[in-house]
């Protein structure tokens, strides 16, 4: 057996960091954070089939941000060549980057490079898969991998049905048919854009709410626009995008409130 170290570099959405936190402190403490999985790149040479994963739970440590986990994988077990990962939190988690080092020796170690949000066990019980930073040619990659990556690019297209959820990764698209909002009043009714033969663009991200009574082509606009959910600006950036647009309202409604507040005063010293 070989003795493998695990160490992930996560943090929290700062809107939620707070959220549901004495649950999820809790099972820091217990030490059930993040549920790792390890995946041979090899088949069973016997059976055919894929080795058996190798499981241990990844360890909140000292360190800000910082799993650690630890395993035991047989010798023949081959070359690791994907990570499965659930998180056990209540709410999604940033995975920066996932490192093993086999043995003590940092030389050899196998990097996972990210950089994507992974949703709770909660939203979604599925386990999110990430590959070694090396790539392969379809007729290359290795018989562990086929069926991992297979069921991946099929998690990631959409097939035109159901409704997005903000956590999912889904790459669906549609025509802009939620420009408009005939239920409300008739005079909002707008025409949909693209999807016809002489003129089949532009597209945007498939969100799949509901359509109007009115107009069975028109979607209403109740509720979220669906972006993948590594396509969000940053939470920093959206947070200075409201701070900006706070901003320029005040100065747009300043200058309005100025004649109100001169009329009041002349009004006081009558």
């Amino acid at each position: 057996m070989l003795t493998v170290k695990a160490t992930v570099e996560a943090s929290p959405a700062i809107g939620r960091m707070y959220a549901t936190r004495g649950l999820d402190d809790i099972g820091d403490l217990l030490g059930k954070t993040l549920l790792l999985e390890l995946v041979s790149s090899e088949l069973d040479p016997k059976t055919g089939l894929e080795k058996e994963r190798v499981t241990a739970f990844a360890h909140k440590t000292l360190v800000e941000g910082r799993y650690e986990a630890e395993f035991q994988v047989p010798a023949s077990f081959g070359p690791v060549g994907a990570v499965l990962v659930e998180n056990e939190h209540h709410k999604e988690t940033f995975i920066r980057e996932i490192k093993l080092v086999t043995g003590g020796d940092t030389s050899s170690a196998v990097t996972f490079d990210c950089n994507s949000w992974v949703h709770s066990k909660f939203d979604n019980p599925e386990k999110r898969v990430f590959f070694t930073v090396k790539s392969f040619l379809p007729s290359e990659t290795p018989k562990g991998l086929e069926e991992l990556r297979r069921k991946e690019l099929q998690t990631l297209r959409g097939d035109g049905h159901g409704e997005r959820r903000s956590f999912e990764r889904i790459y669906d698209y549609d025509v802009y048919n939620d420009l408009g909002d005939p239920d409300r009043n008739p005079a909002h009714h707008r025409p949909v854009l693209g999807g016809s033969d002489k003129y089949p663009y532009p597209r945007r991200c498939r969100t799949g709410r509901a359509r109007t009574k009115k107009d069975p082509r028109t979607e209403r606009r109740e509720g979220h626009n669906y972006v993948p959910r590594d396509e969000w600006f940053s939470e920093v950036k959206q947070l200075t995008f409201g701070a900006t647009t706070l901003r320029s309202g005040m100065h747009a409604l300043l200058p309005m409130l100025r004649p109100l507040l001169i009329k009041k005063e002349l009004r006081l010293l009558d």
